[in-house]
């Protein structure tokens, strides 16, 4: 390679597939495991909702431990499991009844699925850049090849 302004192009574009686009690129990927993780958090949920409100499995109600703060724990007894207070965000509590909860569960995992499709899309098109400009930094290196000979 002998023409210098190919050769600062193709380092131009290189340094923006390394810094940019791959940086962009793990950026989307961190982001898309947190989605995901939120999501399996919520369907965990759901099954633990399933769980104690289930009349075969728990016909008078469950006990449980109850943080009370400091790691310091009691247990409780819960009779009554037709209604339930949710934690939606920003410790703010809402009484549900088991359909509204499994309701809004079905809201949130959804809205979460919409955003994880979104990242996913939003990766593939990254790396099609990166893929795109690889291909140009190829075609300029053929270029100063064919252009050295």
């Amino acid at each position: 390679m002998s023409n210098p302004n190919i050769e600062a192009t193709i380092l131009k574009y290189e340094n923006f597939i390394n810094d940019v686009l791959k940086e962009d690129l793990r950026q989307l990927d961190i982001r898309l495991q947190q989605v995901n993780a939120e999501i399996t958090d919520m369907i965990q949920q759901k099954h633990t909702l399933k769980v104690i409100t289930d009349k075969n499995v728990h016909p008078n109600g469950f006990k449980s431990q109850v943080n009370i703060g400091c790691n310091f724990f009691m247990e409780a007894s819960v009779q009554d499991t037709s209604k339930l207070l949710m934690n939606i965000g920003l410790n703010y509590h809402l009484e549900f009844t088991i359909e509204e909860a499994n309701k809004y569960l079905d809201v949130r995992i959804k809205a979460f699925e919409k955003k994880a499709e979104e990242l996913q899309a939003k990766a593939a098109e990254t790396k099609a850049h990166i893929k795109l400009m690889l291909f140009g930094i190829g075609e300029l290196q053929d270029k100063a090849m064919s252009m050295g000979s």
